[in-house]
């Protein structure tokens, strides 16, 4: 679930030194009590409006400890950063649902932290790269390789899976897919002798680009 927030000044009265305070979430403005800086809630302090937040502030805006309650009732226990969910946290509904791990800029990532984790790969792999491509919704996974700076059309690839499942494998031109994945998705692909591994928490549509440099006198062969 994603809470959004319409950020807007509104002025607040801080009735711990008098002064006028400004928050600048609008569904917490009516009133504040706490520290205050330059005019801004910033320290310890709690707001409340049509929804209602208690912890810290910085420049006006909820941030690093905090709950915030909305008027229907949800409650998010955690980090904030710029007036939104933003590091670790835990989200209850008010169905009771509850949801714990991690937030960015106010999107659920799940109960880890990163995406994805690197686990292993043989020696001549001189890199690889997992990144995301946020405008497809398919659950694939696609390989690009390069073999001293050459592109491999077409890479033949193995995929020993540790955890999840996928149902095809297409080569086409320059890449090799796997279809249907599930996630988590924890493998370890061969390239031959080279392999790479890793883990994926984060479900949608993966590119990995992995590059081979062979090196004088090494051999991954038993």
């Amino acid at each position: 679930m994603k809470h959004i927030f319409f950020i807007i000044v509104f002025c607040t009265l801080n009735f711990t030194n008098g002064q006028s305070c400004k928050v600048k979430i609008q569904a917490i403005s009516s009133s504040y009590h706490g520290d205050c800086k330059s005019g801004l809630a910033h320290g310890q302090g709690e707001a409340t409006g049509t929804d209602r937040y208690s912890g810290s502030f910085k420049k006006g805006y909820p941030e690093g400890q905090g709950t915030y309650t909305w008027k229907n009732g949800d409650v998010y226990e955690g980090e904030w950063k710029k007036g939104m969910m933003d590091g670790e946290g835990k989200l209850t509904v008010s169905n009771g649902t509850v949801k714990t791990g991690f937030w960015k800029k106010g999107d659920y990532l799940g109960i880890h932290k990163n995406p994805f984790i690197k686990l292993d790969k043989s020696p001549n792999i001189s890199s690889y790269t997992l990144n995301k491509d946020a405008k497809s919704q398919n659950n694939s996974i696609r390989f690009y390789l390069r073999k001293d700076q050459n592109v491999e059309n077409n890479p033949e690839i193995n995929v020993v899976v540790h955890n999840g499942n996928f149902t095809n494998l297409i080569q086409s031109g320059l890449f090799t897919e796997i279809q249907n994945v599930t996630y988590p998705f924890k493998a370890k692909v061969f390239f031959g002798t080279e392999f790479i591994e890793f883990e994926i928490y984060q479900p949608g549509f993966w590119n990995i680009k992995t590059d081979i440099t062979n090196i004088n006198g090494l051999n991954t062969k038993n």
